[in-house]
Order: structure tokens, then sequence, then C-alpha cells
């Protein structure tokens, strides 16, 4: 393809679903490693896409979608994102029957998945739905589902639109385009915060399998509960995506985005070399690296590069941390998880910092005997799927004795100087050679857990439930439906609820912005940006703030908002 000119508004854009179609295409890399994803993409079979944020789990949807398309050898493409899952999450609480409308609201995002994919191959729309159904319809009933709207004719949707309808029309699109199978690309499938309608989604998964229809699905690690009827492997085979940091294959993809996006930056290649591994094998981290380098206005590279790192590493801190506000029963896994990572970069630096030049050997992995814990395996699970610990294969040393292996995020350990040695300025060949050196024959070994953490520590892994309502009596578990003490019906507030109500002063804008928001505008939670009809207008209100900066702000939140309930 013709290089595409470099514009920086979308050259530093990092999520996939907002870069325009013409720079998506141009600046795809084109690798092996991400040949092969494609390839288990449009192949036969069932696939579970595992990846952190940032991974590349949509970019490479998106790409076997598009690719798909444009071939007529290819199978039918049906791409769709469950995105905006959160936003039926208050119906657990208030409506008997949101399994039920979750459930017709995934097969009705798949239909019109199927529809549009129809129009960009034969350049019209389906004349018809089966049994009448319009497709007004189906856009009006999945509008109101996402906005907690019930009307009595949703009863037809949800009667007429199974699974089995959703098949027949799936094949006839596919027949009528003259493709002998149908992949289906089902983005965004880790609905992390609401347990019940996972186990649904993964059902509906599932069923949709046939001979000719082949679904994928992408989740993250560490925390995806598939439910009892779904098992990983068996019904749906899992492949990582997530870089090895120190692989040849994250290397070469970083070289080629660098030529084909950001060729004409003016920033040392050893600057570069360096944000990669700071970036920790996620694509979506290092462009945001790169960006904040970029943008700075210092003219010193170590006050720069030093900068640019301790603000990405209390962005990805804060991200983690927000998981008690998404998850507030899981407070004390979060914060016991944090004091664990902790110890393990102390321990790794300090590790290196016992090696000389000569020595010619890093430290960067550390091994615990593997173990039976639930609580101590759930507090790691979360660390994984904030993309905080890099889960190698395990090894055996002796009988018995297996251990599981991680390496920390390297940016923090960049930020606590872990591969500068004795050395006690700033130099960049220096630390990346330092971190070419072969990794140690062993890792720092830890027989027990609680090596690293002391026992009154890990006594607070434990559920924080909220009491019940009407008595105050604790719960016992945290799938309890009815107080033990009083019978009285036990509901919690779902996530949803609780980022509506976050205020201005937790949104990430600058003080000077937040100040004249509260003060110039009617703008005082996050539900406000959500229910004002012009957001747009309502930002302009403030002395200062033009149509550009209130765009940037109202994208801001947008962000913030699909960050915080993904």
């Amino acid at each position: 393809m013709i290089k595409q000119e470099y514009d920086e508004d979308n050259g530093f854009e990092e999520r996939a679903e907002y870069i325009f179609n013409d720079y998506f295409l141009n600046w795809n890399v084109d690798i092996p490693y991400f040949n092969s994803i494609q390839r288990k993409l449009i192949e036969k079979g069932t696939k579970v896409i595992v990846g952190p944020r940032g991974s590349g789990k949509t970019h490479q949807m998106m790409i076997a979608h598009f690719n798909c398309i444009d071939d007529k050898t290819k199978p039918f493409p049906v791409y769709t994102s469950f995105g905006k899952y959160y936003h039926l999450e208050p119906l657990l609480s208030k409506n008997p029957a949101a399994i039920t409308v979750f459930h017709t609201w995934v097969l009705c995002k798949i239909l019109l998945a199927a529809d549009e994919t129809f129009y960009t191959i034969k350049n019209k729309k389906v004349e018809y739905f089966f049994n009448d159904i319009k497709r007004e319809r189906i856009e009006l009933f999945i509008a109101q589902s996402e906005k907690n709207v019930q009307e009595s004719w949703h009863d037809d949707i949800i009667r007429g639109i199974t699974i089995q309808y959703v098949l027949n029309f799936i094949t006839d699109c596919m027949i009528s385009c003259k493709r002998k199978r149908t992949i289906l690309l089902l983005d965004d499938a880790a609905l992390t915060l609401t347990k019940e309608y996972m186990i649904e989604f993964f059902d509906i998964f599932r069923s949709l399998k046939t001979t000719n229809i082949s679904p994928k699905a992408s989740v993250y690690p560490g925390t995806t509960e598939y439910g009892p009827r779904f098992h990983l492997k068996q019904d749906g085979d899992p492949f990582i995506i997530w870089f090895d940091p120190f692989g040849n294959d994250y290397t070469e993809f970083i070289n080629q985005l660098c030529e084909k996006r950001f060729n004409d930056l003016n920033i040392d290649q050893n600057i570069k070399e360096l944000l990669k591994y700071a970036s920790f094998g996620i694509p979506r981290a290092f462009i945001t690296l790169l960006r904040d380098f970029h943008q700075s206005t210092s003219n010193s590279i170590q006050v720069t590069f030093n900068s640019t790192i301790d603000i990405r590493c209390k962005l990805i801190k804060d991200e983690y941390i927000s998981i008690k506000q998404k998850l507030s029963q899981y407070s004390m896994f979060i914060d016991v998880g944090w004091e664990f990572f902790e110890a393990i970069l102390n321990e790794i630096t300090q590790a290196n910092k016992g090696f000389n030049k000569n020595d010619g050997e890093k430290q960067i992995i550390i091994g615990l005997l593997d173990y039976r814990d639930a609580s101590i395996e759930r507090m790691i699970k979360f660390l994984i799927e904030a993309g905080l610990l890099y889960e190698l294969s395990q090894v055996k040393h002796g009988e018995n004795r297996e251990y599981r292996r991680f390496i920390p995020h390297l940016i923090f350990l960049l930020q606590k100087r872990a591969f500068t040695g004795s050395s006690r300025g700033f130099n960049i060949n220096e630390i990346l050679d330092f971190l070419a050196r072969k990794n140690v024959k062993h890792p720092l070994r830890k027989d027990n857990i609680y090596n690293i953490l002391s026992n009154d520590v890990l006594k607070n892994l434990k559920l924080d439930l909220p009491p019940c309502t009407n008595c105050g009596e604790n719960r016992l578990s945290e799938n309890q439906k009815y107080c033990h003490a009083c019978g009285h019906e036990l509901v919690s507030k779902s996530s949803f609820e609780r980022c509506m109500q976050l205020t201005i002063d937790e949104l990430p804008l600058t003080e000077w912005q937040k100040n004249k928001i509260k003060e110039e505008t009617a703008l005082k939670t996050v539900k406000d940006f959500v229910s004002i009809l012009d957001i747009g207008d309502e930002l302009t209100k403030p002395h200062g703030f033009g149509k550009k900066k209130a765009q940037k702000i109202s994208e801001k939140v947008k962000v913030f908002i699909e960050e915080f309930l993904t």
C-alpha cells in the first residue's frame, strides 16, 4: 500500500476502533506473528483470543474483518463489539428478565452486524428480516435496552429472535454473498463486571457454532469466568495475544510500527528501544509512551524520559486500584495485590544491584512454588488481567516442586532503576546493554508466598461484602441472595451506577479544567456527561473553552467511562 502521510491527531490514536479505515489499513503491521493470529481468526473452529487491554485484540479482529470482505475466497465476516454491555448491568437488580433481555440484545447485535457485512459486500441492505421483523425495531430494541427502557413490544422481539433465527439469517446472507462459511468476530466479550451476563454470553457463543459458522471471542486474561457449561480448550480453543516483551516478534513489530506510522518523529532510536521495553509487550502502551515523550516540552532527554515513565506508572497503578470502585467486594485483594507486586519489584531490583558489568546476566523472573489457595490465586489473576504480571510457562525443580514464573511490568523496574547497575547517572546505552543481557539460569525462587508477604498481610485476603440494607447483618458469601438473619433480599449497587455517581474531581482532567467545569457549567457527575443532550454546547460555556477543547474533554470522559466499565 502507499505510505499514508503522517497525521499527529490520528497517528497517536491508541484504539483501533477510532482510527479512520484508510489509516488503519495502511498502518497495519505485517509480521509472521500477526499472520498466525489472522489464520486462527479466519480458519474453522471456535477460538477465544486472550490478552490484556491494549494488546491488539480489536485490531486483529478488524483486520480479519476487512480482509475477508475484500477477498471472495475468504469467509463471510461478522464483526460486532459487546463493549456496551455495562449499560444493561443495572437491569440485574431491577428486572427479573434481565438475562433474557441481555440474551436478545446479544443476538440483535449479531443480526445487525451480519446485515452490515451483507450491505458492504452487496451494496444493498437485506430487504427484510424473517417473520417481518423490521430492522428499525431491532435497532430501537438495542438502544432502549441500553437505556434500561422497557416497552410492551419488546416481547415480540424477545420471542421472535432466537439462536436458530440468527443462524438462519447468517446462513442466508452467507449464501447470497457466495461465501462458503462464516466467522463471527465477537469483540469485548470479557463482561467482567457482570458474572451473570458472562455466563449467558458463553452459552450463546457455544450455541452459535455450526459446520459453516465459526465464532471467535476476545477476552481478558486472569478473571474471565466462562460459566459451568463452557469449557475452555474443549468448547473454544484459546490463544494469547500478548507479546513477550523480550521476544523477537515484539522487536519486529515495534520496528515496523515506527517505520510505517512514526517515521517522521524526531526521537532517538535508543529512546524508542527503551520505550519498547517499558510498554511490556502492549502495543497501545508503546504508542502512549511515544506520544508523551514526543509532546514533552523539556529539553533534557533524561527529564523527559523519567517524567514519561513516572506518568505512565501512575496511570497503570491508578487503573489497577480503580478495580476497587468497579468491584468493591475485592478491595482487599487489590490492596494486598499491590503490596505483593511492590515486594516482587524490590526483590528483583535488589538482585540486579548485585550484578557487576562482567557478569553479563540480569534477573527479571520470580518463581513461586505452585499453590492451591483460591484467595492468592484470585489476587494474582487481578494482577495478570491488569497487565502487571506476565506469566511464563511453569518449570519443575525436583519431585513435586513445580514453579509458576512471572515477569513484573518492566516500566516499574525501570522507574526503580533496576537496570542501571552501580551507575548513578542516566546512561541509555548502559540500561539497554543491561536489558540485553541473558537471564540468570534460575529465577528468584519463593517456596512459600509468606516469604514475600507476611501472614498478617495475607490474612486480609477476604471479600469486602456490603451488609444487609434492612438489618445491617454482614453477608456470608458473594453469591448470597437473601439475608440469613432477616430474609430481606440483598441488592448491591451496580458498577454502572457507581460510575455514574463519580464526581468531576475523579475524571482524568487537569485541575484547571475541573475547576472551570464545576464553576461554570451544570456538570457535577459522570451521569451529567451522559444525560445532557448537547454535551459539546455545555462544555463551551466556561471562559477559555473553545469547540476543540470541549470536544477533547468530551472524548476523554467517554474513554474514561469505557475504561472504567470494561
